[in-house]
């Protein structure tokens, strides 16, 4: 199983709440360059699930452009995915969906302590520096998850 995780694009510091919290200009072209990368490494994403938090739904949006709008059906909201969610929960629901389709591409686009938390129950630990729109390619066999690569925008 090849799982993406993602911290979303630069975001604004001030709004009514955090959930609330929207991408900056920059932010919004982070994603979409990010979203170009994938693209154009044929990443082909079966599932996408995201939080519910406005920052990381303008994410997903700016991904979804570069993937010409085809990844719409295949998203999810879920609030698990918010900055203190469950790893340990994400784990346990990628072997439910590894047991029936094991050579799934699935991108998780997350906040900060949440996105570096899963990296290491997946892998044993997390050796990446999730700045705004980082990326983690993780190959994962429900036992063992190894880090593929990392993309950090702009580099």
């Amino acid at each position: 199983m090849k799982i993406f995780i993602m911290r979303h694009g630069e975001a604004e510091m001030l709004a009514k709440s955090d959930k609330a919290r929207h991408l900056t200009e920059n932010g919004k072209n982070q994603a979409l360059q990010q979203g170009l990368w994938l693209k154009s490494n044929n990443i082909n994403l079966d599932l996408v699930i995201v939080s519910p938090y406005a920052r990381a739904i303008e994410t997903l949006d700016q991904i979804n452009q570069a993937y010409d709008n085809n990844l719409t059906d295949k998203t999810e909201i879920w609030d698990g995915l918010t900055p203190y969610g469950d790893a340990e929960m994400i784990s346990d629901y990628l072997a439910t969906i590894a047991e029936e389709q094991p050579e799934m591409s699935i991108l998780f686009v997350s906040h900060l302590p949440l996105v570096g938390e899963i990296v290491a129950e997946l892998c044993g630990k997390n050796p990446i520096s999730y700045h705004a729109a980082t990326i983690a390619q993780i190959e994962w066999d429900t036992e063992k998850g190894v880090i593929e690569q990392i993309k950090y925008y702009g580099r």
